[in-house]
């Protein structure tokens, strides 16, 4: 399983790291034209950032070089950066503190909405700690925030697949998915799924919210399940109710949550 790093900082104990936010019109070969050229002048580019853009919009990458042994300076680079020609402006993000280097561009978006990013040790405080103070209480409410969560997020989700023409049950959830997948909150395998009938079985592989809860005595998820009831509820066009059978909390390989219509 492939692990994808959103690194917005950067620590490198020891290296002088200069970022570069360039600005130009989409174009086949664009990005290669900028790497070469940095390439080219013998500089190790550490991390890169991409915005999705189509072909004739203005696009944005930001690159992290490292000048640790370079004599060139980060001005002299910019500006030959902006002489290739779909390149429109380019920004120099010099460290305030040395060995640290930060993406700042705010705020975030994921798709059209803004976001945050939250790594374990947050969600640590979220998912974990919160039940903690609050006992049973605050496992219904995570449950609810869930479900919440999941009937927003697969109500936009649903309106984008629409625009592709993609309407069909089967796409549906074949897009919940690979979107749950890529927000990192597990791997979602389909085992057992009805339309007419409504009823639904996933595995759960790598589950945030019942790797952070280990060890358990019994079922942990309350927040990753009221999300899949959310966006099973939105899929169904009823309100539907997740109960988890297997958790990895527990000591199982994966976590697996049986979807059924609520009452």
């Amino acid at each position: 399983m492939d692990r994808f790093s959103v690194d917005r900082f950067l620590f490198s104990p020891g290296r002088r790291l200069i970022g570069f936010v360039v600005r130009g019109v989409s174009r086949r070969g664009t990005l290669a034209s900028v790497t070469g050229l940095i390439s080219d002048m013998g500089l190790d580019i550490t991390y890169c950032s991409t915005k999705a853009t189509v072909e004739g919009e203005e696009g944005r990458v930001l690159l992290v070089v490292d000048f640790t042994d370079a004599t060139r300076d980060p001005g002299s680079v910019a500006g030959r950066l902006e002489s290739l020609g779909a390149i429109n402006r380019v920004e120099v993000i010099r460290p305030r503190v040395e060995g640290f280097i930060a993406d700042t561009a705010f705020p975030l978006i994921v798709g059209s909405a803004r976001a945050v990013l939250l790594d374990e040790s947050a969600l640590r405080g979220l998912l974990i700690s919160f039940r903690e103070h609050l006992g049973s209480g605050g496992e219904a409410m995570l449950y609810h925030i869930g479900l919440d969560v999941g009937r927003e997020r697969w109500t936009y989700i649903l309106q984008m697949a629409e625009e592709i023409n993609a309407e069909s049950f089967s796409d549906k959830v074949l897009i919940a998915a690979d979107v749950f997948r890529s927000m990192g909150y597990g791997v979602m395998k389909v085992e057992e799924l009805k339309e007419e009938t409504p009823y639904a079985r996933f595995e759960i592989w790598d589950c945030i919210e019942c790797q952070l809860g280990r060890p358990s005595k019994r079922p942990f998820s309350q927040f990753i399940r009221g999300l899949l009831a959310g966006l099973t509820s939105i899929i169904y066009g009823r309100e539907m109710y997740a109960k988890e059978n297997r958790c990895l909390a527990m000591g199982a390989p994966y976590c697996e949550f049986e979807i059924k219509p609520q009452g």
